[in-house]
Order: C-alpha cells, then structure tokens, then sequence
C-alpha cells in the first residue's frame, strides 16, 4: 500500500472552514476584554489622580489665604487647618484622618519686616488607591499642594490689639 492520497473534497471542506471565521469572535473577545479592562481601570486611575491633586492644591491655596488672616503664628495654624479640614471634607477623596497642614513663615509679634512677610501652607492628604492595585498602584498614595500668600501689613499681630 502506497501513501494515502487525499481526496480533493476533503481538501476544499477544511480550505473552506479556515475561511469560515466561526469562533474568531469569541477569540477576539477573549484576547481584548483584559486589556479594555486594564485601560478603563487606568483611565479610572488617572482620574482619581487628577481630581485629588486639584482638591489638595485647592484646599493649600485656602489654607494659605486663612493662615494669613491670623494674628498669632497658633491662630494662623488653627486657621489653616479648620480651612484645610473643610476644602477636604466629604467631596475629595481624601482621607479624613490623613490630612496634615503645615504653616511657615508666620512672624514672631512685633512689625512686619520692611519687605513684607508670606506665609507658606503645605497640606498632604492620603487617597486611597487599592481598586487599582493591578496597576502597581499602592493602598494609600500621599498629595500634597503648596500655597504662599502675603501677609497684610497694617493688621495688628500684637498681643494688644
């Protein structure tokens, strides 16, 4: 017995069921949903990310406004922190417990220097990022924003006042 010859039908039904294309979307489907998973999840990300630094840096332009307006390097602390706490209340998606403010500049009593003084907020928050771990995104990342703002100088900073 010599080799098997094929028959010429056989050869055109499997020609024919290459081109067919039965099952190329289910193939297809299976290929590209992780990666349109993985792009939603990054535009997410992004998001949040955006939206998180605007709010911190918004919350630091009004902490520093607020620091400027006290008469005591305490009150100008206390002001910026209330101011902080508020901007990054329920509307951000920072967490409550992370937020942190930081006032320099604030004179001692007495004059302003010739120049006129800034006062310099710094607020941080923690956002928490674990829906997109899968990213390589860690539990809680930290913004931070930065604010200056002048100090008035005819307001009385004096215990006397």
């Amino acid at each position: 017995m010599g080799a098997a010859r094929c028959r010429p039908g056989r050869v055109r039904a499997w020609l024919r069921r290459l081109r067919d294309g039965r099952g190329s979307m289910s193939v297809e489907l299976v290929v590209l949903a992780p990666a349109l998973a993985l792009l939603l999840l990054l535009i997410g990300a992004g998001g949040r990310v955006v939206e998180a630094q605007g709010h911190v840096d918004g919350a630091a332009r009004d902490a520093a406004r607020a620091a400027s307006l006290g008469r005591s390097s305490l009150q100008a602390s206390q002001l910026a922190r209330q101011a902080a706490v508020a901007d990054l209340g329920s509307t951000s998606w920072c967490a409550a417990r992370s937020i942190q403010v930081l006032v320099r500049g604030y004179p001692a009593a007495g004059p302003l220097p010739a120049g006129g003084a800034d006062v310099t907020v710094t607020v941080s928050c923690g956002v928490n990022m674990s829906p997109f771990a899968a990213l390589g995104f860690t539990a809680q990342m930290r913004f931070s924003g930065t604010a200056v703002a002048p100090l008035d100088p005819f307001m009385c900073r004096d215990v006397t006042c």
